[in-house]
């Protein structure tokens, strides 16, 4: 005979209720309050407990919590019962971890003896054998345990709460990175055990460098340590399925230590523990979590662990979405390049460098040819796409460190840093004949398509950026008027 735990705090009901549902065939044992009740779960293993939401003590939403928490009791299927029928009892009854949530209203009986029926009918309940083993274990238990047990939920749930809260907290802090990374750490290195943790948060503008910011605690690693965890840590993240322009370049930085007391280690596999966890979402990586631990098994099933990665989850989509909406603003929407206002940020910056530790660099201004013909032959839509093909073709052939934009209309640049005359000309001829062979399809018929490319280069009489810009236009010029599909350098008259 399934037994029945019926935990409700009005005597009337009790007894009521306790009648109905033994002429149903079930064995019913009764209790009248929250802590009783959940005594008399451990005891008895009931098949399927019926507890009021309303009583003194421990609510129903509380003793789910509690029941739902502990491995012993957690696969124990709960119906939630109550007179009020404001919606707001039925989202926190089913939140709690309740199977089924009813109102105490006309036909109520019926309907509860449904409901038992029905949750009872898809779960394999335990043997009687089996029963009477785990209560004569649970009868060994001392009398405290029980109130033992409900304190310690009782706070981990406090616990489990608080961290939820200080996440949400930190998600205030998205548009402060550092500030975001030292609240992170602050909050972890109070509440799990590690000597080494590393956070990621990747950034929707794949030029960005992949920084592993790495906080330690009782140890000391010196640089090598720290290269091997930075390998180890992206090797996992970025997956061998991982575009290759997402994967980027990776760095990392100390970001924070603490150093109590001192445990030198000398290899990376004097850590025991080591977990790496990639945070995804949509099919792209939002970031990661790294722990490492000298102490073996450390984050074997931690409830902690995965309350963090869960919120962690959370934190980091608002932060992609945070840097996607900064990456829209400097980015093209048609070709997907950076736009013309970052560009000329880029160039500033680039330029200042060169001069400041006199590196080369060069700028590359390409004018697809008769790009007014294609539009008025095939029409505007057609030319959107081959503009934004051409700008495929050429982010793919150019290196990760140089940067292309759309400069205007059919005009696209790109800037090179550390390349000179010497160098430029063989990957600039690559990317013009890349071009030239692409095929694109219009209505059944292969269309060639071409481009002229004016590069210049810095030089010592280069004024600032504005000039490299003017000199790259005229061997841009010089290109279109020498017969279009050519490169030209820019030389001084």
């Amino acid at each position: 005979m399934k037994k029945i735990l019926l935990i409700e705090d009005s005597l009337t009901q009790l007894t009521s209720l306790k009648n109905f549902i033994s002429k149903a065939g079930y064995e019913v044992l009764t209790s009248s309050n929250g802590p009783e009740g959940i005594s008399l779960t451990y005891q008895t293993l009931p098949d399927l407990i019926v507890s009021d939401i309303f009583m003194p003590e421990i609510n129903g939403f509380q003793l789910c919590r509690l029941l739902r928490n502990d491995n012993i009791t957690k696969n124990i299927p709960i119906i939630l019962i109550t007179n009020r029928k404001e919606k707001i009892s039925k989202f926190w009854g089913l939140r709690s971890g309740a199977d089924a949530f009813l109102i105490k209203e006309c036909d109520f009986e019926n309907n509860l003896i449904k409901q038992i029926q029905k949750i009872l009918n898809k779960i394999q309940t335990i043997s009687e054998d089996e029963r009477r083993k785990l209560t004569k274990v649970q009868n060994t238990i001392p009398t405290d345990y029980i109130q033992t047990r409900i304190k310690h939920l009782l706070d981990q749930s406090l616990i489990e709460s608080t961290i939820i809260n200080e996440f949400r907290n930190l998600s205030e802090m998205v548009h402060n990175t550092k500030v975001l990374k030292s609240g992170f750490f602050s909050l972890i290195s109070a509440i799990l055990d590690y000597n080494v943790a590393g956070i990621f948060f990747n950034d929707r503008d794949c030029k960005k460098e992949k920084l592993l910011s790495i906080s330690t605690s009782d140890v000391e690693i010196n640089e090598c340590i720290a290269q091997d965890i930075k390998a180890d840590f992206f090797e996992e993240i970025f997956t061998d399925n991982t575009q290759e322009e997402e994967k980027g370049t990776t760095s990392y930085e100390t970001f924070e230590k603490t150093t109590q007391k001192i445990n030198t280690i000398n290899k990376i596999t004097d850590f025991q523990s080591k977990t790496i966890i990639p945070i995804r979402f949509a099919n792209r990586v939002l970031g990661g979590l790294c722990l490492y631990h000298i102490s073996p098994n450390k984050y074997n099933s931690s409830k902690l662990l995965s309350i963090i990665v869960d919120e962690l989850k959370i934190l980091m989509r608002i932060k992609w979405l945070y840097s996607e909406t900064k990456f829209l603003a400097i980015t093209d929407g048609l070709t997907n390049l950076y736009n013309r206002r970052y560009f000329q940020q880029v160039l500033e910056r680039e330029f200042s460098r060169a001069k400041r530790y006199k590196d080369n660099l060069s700028l590359i201004l390409i004018d697809i040819d008769h790009f007014k013909h294609i539009n008025d032959t095939y029409g505007h839509q057609f030319g959107d796409k081959i503009l934004a093909e051409i700008s495929k073709i050429i982010k793919n052939e150019l290196r990760k460190t140089d940067f292309v934009a759309r400069y205007g209309g059919e005009e696209i640049v790109a800037i090179l840093p550390e390349t000179s005359f010497k160098t430029i000309f063989v990957p600039i001829e690559r990317l013009r004949k890349s071009i030239e062979d692409k095929k694109l399809r219009y209505d059944h018929n292969d269309i060639n398509i071409t481009v002229s490319i004016g590069v210049a280069c810095l030089t010592d009489d280069t004024k600032n950026e504005q000039d490299l810009i003017q000199k790259a236009d005229q061997a841009l010029y010089a290109a279109k008027e020498n017969g279009r599909n050519k490169i030209e350098y820019y030389k001084p008259e």
